[in-house]
């Protein structure tokens, strides 16, 4: 029996440390056996460092990016790409948080379908501020593409820009036919919490087109973000919720 293929996942962090030990916790739990997290950074910031210098993992890649102002996202999720080892890498933004199982069910996806990309179209979403969980609309979602790292160095990569970086690249594998598209809203929660790049007033828009879950599933989502579930448990949680 072949072994699975290596996948990334690939952090962009920034001064989070608080969020950056939820997704590396995320990591870790995932079913999928065959991964590494690559956490990228600038050299400036000291939280990231002091988080990742805890840390004697040999799943856990550090890449510290030079101290440029100028840097924009799309830039170190490009550098990320190019340092990690991985035949498939995934977006792992440090904000969220993924059910145990996604990558072994994407990776599953594309097993099936042959092909190089799959992207989540519908997830939850929790607004910290306001202690309420939603179901998404249905819509590509950027941060749950799991894609195929050769695809990047053929030129299909992130665009150099501060936020929306990674919009034209998911446009360009639906436009080449080289995505696979799954509603599976219980792999992903989406989080707002305040400092994340898009503004409230985006976000607002994100709620209005999404369909506010029950008072006890936003407690239980705010639970699973904030530690109150172990791994296993979080799962069944997640694999639970239906209104």
């Amino acid at each position: 029996m072949s072994e699975e293929p290596l996948v990334s996942c690939l952090c962009v962090t920034l001064g989070r440390p608080r969020l950056l030990e939820r997704a590396i916790r995320c990591f870790r739990g995932q079913a999928y056996p065959r991964k590494e997290l690559v956490v990228i950074y600038e050299s400036f910031d000291q939280p990231t460092k002091d988080v990742l210098d805890g840390i004697d993992d040999p799943d856990i890649v550090r890449i510290e990016a030079p101290d440029d102002p100028g840097v924009t996202l799309g830039s170190l999720r490009n550098m990320a790409v190019s340092k990690c080892s991985g035949e498939y890498f995934c977006q792992w933004d440090d904000d969220d948080y993924s059910h145990p199982g996604r990558i072994a069910f994407q990776m599953g996806v594309i097993e099936q379908s042959g092909l190089p990309a799959c992207i989540l179209m519908q997830w939850f979403i929790f607004d910290e501020a306001g202690g309420r969980a939603y179901l998404s609309n249905r819509r590509p979602w950027e941060g749950g593409l799991l894609c195929k790292t050769s695809l990047i160095e053929e030129g299909i990569e992130y665009d150099d820009l501060k936020v929306g970086e990674d919009t034209p690249l998911v446009r360009k594998l639906f436009s080449k036919g080289l995505v696979f598209p799954v509603i599976m809203p219980r792999l992903y929660i989406y989080t707002y919490h305040g400092g994340n790049t898009w503004s409230r007033t985006h976000w607002e828009k994100i709620f209005a087109s999404s369909k506010p879950l029950s008072d006890e599933s936003s407690r239980l989502i705010r639970g699973i973000l904030d530690g109150t579930y172990d791994t296993a448990q979080a799962a069944e949680i997640l694999d639970g919720i239906s209104d």
